[in-house]
């Protein structure tokens, strides 16, 4: 465990009585969820893709959220490497909750580990806006959500603000075609003349070429011959990022 406290003592302190979604099992087994879903960016992760990312059954999660089970040391052992949360403190709820180098809401939680290789999760965000904040919204209960590998992320851009977002349409062909999928770093949110950029405009996601001359800033379909430059208004464009890199079927 990396930690003094023994096994005895671990389920000397684990035989406190469970009391349903109050027990401090479920309790801590939710905090952790949420500093899962925190690190990867996301507002919410589902019990069934937390599952998913320890390898574990759903049921695992659900049992010990509903305060019918305690955390066990296996499972605990999980999560420390794939979340950087603390056995110890899943167990027993003593000392810090993550481990050296990560603070206590997880902001700088690691990537988990697959053989010698780290991997980043990605969300995927759906084609319509938050109509409150005009930002992206991710995919229902945190579904959609893909693995890429940490060191090639890095080079593409800021991690946590990448998201995912799917093409529809033959606007961007031959550069991008229906089912692509792009990656956004929403680090880089400055209009670049000539890049793909994604920009919201009355809460829909827009996936086009920018323009920008003296005659103000348009959004550019590579497919010219069917579609037209769109000229943006400042007060209703919002660039949300940078389109890094993209892929697609053969």
């Amino acid at each position: 465990m990396g930690e003094c406290t023994s096994r005895e003592e671990v389920l000397s302190i684990q035989k406190t009585k469970c009391n349903g979604e109050n027990s401090s099992y479920a309790q801590r087994m939710k905090r952790t969820r949420e500093i899962a879903a925190e690190a990867r960016g996301l507002t919410k992760l589902s019990q069934v893709m937390f599952a998913k990312i320890l390898g574990v059954h759903p049921s695992v999660i659900s049992h010990i959220e509903a305060g019918t089970t305690r955390i066990q040391p296996e499972v605990a052992r999980i999560i420390e490497r794939e979340t950087g949360v603390r056995q110890a403190w899943l167990l027993t709820g003593d000392g810090p909750t993550g481990q050296e180098g990560f603070d206590s809401r997880g902001a700088q939680l690691g990537p988990f580990t697959s053989g010698t290789a780290p991997f980043s999760f990605v969300p995927k965000v759906k084609s319509v806006l938050d109509k409150a904040t005009g930002q992206l919204i991710a995919e229902e209960a945190g579904q959609e959500l893909y693995s890429f590998r940490t060191d090639w992320l890095q080079r593409k851009g800021c991690i946590p603000r990448m998201r995912l977002a799917g093409i529809s349409g033959d606007s961007m062909f031959p550069t991008l075609v229906d089912g692509d999928l792009v990656l956004i770093d929403m680090s880089r949110n400055e209009p670049l003349d000539g890049k793909i950029m994604a920009v919201g405009i009355e809460n829909i996601l827009y996936i086009k070429r920018l323009r920008v001359s003296p005659e103000g800033l348009f959004l550019v379909s590579d497919n010219r011959a069917v579609y037209e430059p769109w000229r943006l208004s400042l007060e209703t464009a919002n660039f949300l990022g940078l389109v890094v890199w993209h892929c697609g079927e053969l």
